[in-house]
C-alpha cells in the first residue's frame, strides 16, 4: 500500500532585511539578482525619502513618531527607539521567516540601533539570523568607531553568527584605481552569492543532501562566522579554490581553526570526483577546530559554468580580541594616506555624506571632540 503524496511548495522562506542607510543600498544591489521565489528582500529605515527609492517590494519605515521619517541623525538610541517603536511590523515580517539575513552599517545611527533590536526579536522567535555587518573607514574618526563597537558587542549578545566587513579593507584588498561605487560593489556582492548558494542549498534536494535543520544546527554555534563562495575552473588547484571560500580577504581576520560549525555546499556536474569530494571534507576538517560540526552537501548541476563551486558558511569563532580597533588619531590612517591621495579621500567623504543615514560628522579630515558613548539594556524577554 501506498500514499501519494500532495506536491506543495515547502522551500524555506529566506528574508535578507537590509537596515539604514548602508543596508538599504545592499538591498538595492541584490534586488538586480535573480533569486529564488522564497528570497524576500526587505528594505528598514528610518529615512523616508532613502526609504522611497528602495527598489525592492517590501519596505518598512520605523520610527514614524521617533524620527518624523528624517533618519537617526547618526544617534543609534534614536535608531534602537525606533525599530522599538516599529515592534510589532518587525515582529510580523520576523514571524513569516525560516532564515533571517540582516545587513547594515554599525557606527551610524539606524543601523547601529535597530539591528541589534531586531536580532533580539528573531532570537525570541527561535529564528535562526545572520548579520551581516560593515565597520566605519578609519579616517571617519573615534566616535564612529566607538559606536560600531558598542553596536557590534550589543548584536553578539542576540545574533546567532555575526559577519564583519570593515570597510578600510577595500582600500587594502581592492585595486586603488577602483571606483567607491565598485568598492561597495565588491563588498555587497559576498552577501550576493552565499545568498544564491544557501537558497540553492537548501530549496532543492541533492545527491548529498542539506536541509533547513542542517543548516540551523550550524548557525547555533553563537558567535564570528565567515562566508565566500569559490569556483574552480578546469585545472584549477582545488586546495586553492578551497581557501579562497575561506578566506575573503574582505572580511575581518578571524582564527578559523576556533570555528565551531561549518556548513559547505558543492554545486558540480557529473564528473566530480570521489577524491575531490574527499579533499574538501578533509581540508575543511583541517582548517577549523578538529570537533567542529561539518556539514557538506553536493548538487549536480550538469550545466554549471565551472567545475566545482564552494559556498562555505563557518560559525562558532570566539570573539576574544577581535574588536574593531579604535585610531588613535583623527587623521586618516597612513595606509590609506598611501593609497589615497587628500583629493580621493575628500572625495570619499563627500560619497558618504550622500548616503542616507552614512554621513560622516564633518567635512573636514580632522575631529577635535570628545569620544561620546550610549549605553542601553535590550528588555526582550
Amino acid at each position: 500500500m501506498f500514499e501519494l503524496l500532495n506536491q506543495t511548495n515547502n522551500s524555506p522562506r529566506i528574508s535578507v532585511f537590509g537596515v539604514g542607510g548602508c543596508g538599504c543600498n545592499t538591498i538595492n544591489q541584490l534586488s538586480q539578482v535573480a533569486f529564488n521565489d522564497n528570497v524576500q528582500l526587505i528594505a528598514v529605515n528610518t529615512d523616508y525619502q532613502s526609504l522611497a527609492i528602495s527598489q525592492c517590494s517590501t519596505r518598512l519605515q520605523i520610527g514614524i513618531e521617533t524620527t518624523k521619517g528624517l533618519g537617526a541623525g547618526a544617534i543609534p538610541q534614536k535608531g534602537y527607539d525606533a525599530a522599538q517603536e516599529s515592534e510589532p511590523e518587525i515582529r510580523e515580517l520576523i514571524k513569516l521567516s525560516d532564515i533571517i539575513f540582516i545587513t547594515g552599517g554599525m557606527g551610524g545611527g539606524t543601523g547601529t540601533g535597530a539591528i541589534p533590536y531586531m536580532a533580539s526579536v528573531a532570537r525570541e522567535l527561535n529564528k535562526p539570523l545572520v548579520a551581516i555587518v560593515t565597520t566605519p573607514f578609519g579616517f571617519e574618526g573615534n566616535k564612529r568607531m566607538q559606536l560600531a563597537n558598542t553596536g557590534l558587542e550589543e548584536l553578539m549578545q542576540q545574533a546567532d553568527a555575526v559577519i564583519v566587513l570593515p570597510n578600510d579593507k577595500l582600500g587594502q584588498m581592492l585595486d586603488k584605481k577602483i571606483t567607491l561605487v565598485n568598492a561597495f560593489f565588491e563588498s555587497n556582492r559576498i552577501l550576493q552569492d552565499v545568498l544564491k548558494g544557501v537558497t540553492t542549498t537548501i530549496s532543492q534536494s541533492g545527491l548529498v543532501n542539506i536541509d533547513l535543520n542542517d543548516f540551523i544546527s550550524v548557525i547555533s554555534h553563537q558567535g564570528r562566522a565567515v562566508m565566500g563562495v569559490a569556483k574552480q575552473m578546469p585545472n584549477e588547484d582545488l586546495q586553492q579554490t578551497i581557501c579562497n571560500a575561506l578566506k575573503n580577504p574582505l572580511l575581518e581576520d578571524v582564527d578559523l581553526t576556533q570555528a565551531k560549525g561549518a556548513i559547505v555546499s558543492i554545486m558540480a556536474n557529473e564528473n566530480i570526483e570521489l577524491s575531490q569530494y574527499n579533499k574538501i571534507g578533509e581540508t575543511l576538517h583541517q582548517q577549523l577546530d578538529p570537533s567542529a560540526m561539518v556539514i557538506i552537501g553536493l548538487t549536480i548541476v550538469p550545466d554549471l559554468d565551472c567545475e566545482i563551486e564552494l559556498m562555505v558558511i563557518a560559525t562558532g569563532i570566539p570573539t576574544t580580541e577581535r574588536k574593531v580597533p579604535i585610531q588613535s588619531t583623527m587623521t586618516p590612517s597612513l595606509e590609506l594616506k598611501e593609497r589615497f591621495t587628500e583629493s580621493e579621500i575628500l572625495n570619499i567623504h563627500e560619497f558618504l555624506n550622500a548616503q542616507p543615514n552614512n554621513s560622516v560628522d564633518d567635512s573636514h579630515l580632522e575631529y577635535n571632540y570628545d569620544i561620546p558613548t550610549y549605553s542601553r539594556q535590550l528588555n526582550i524577554n
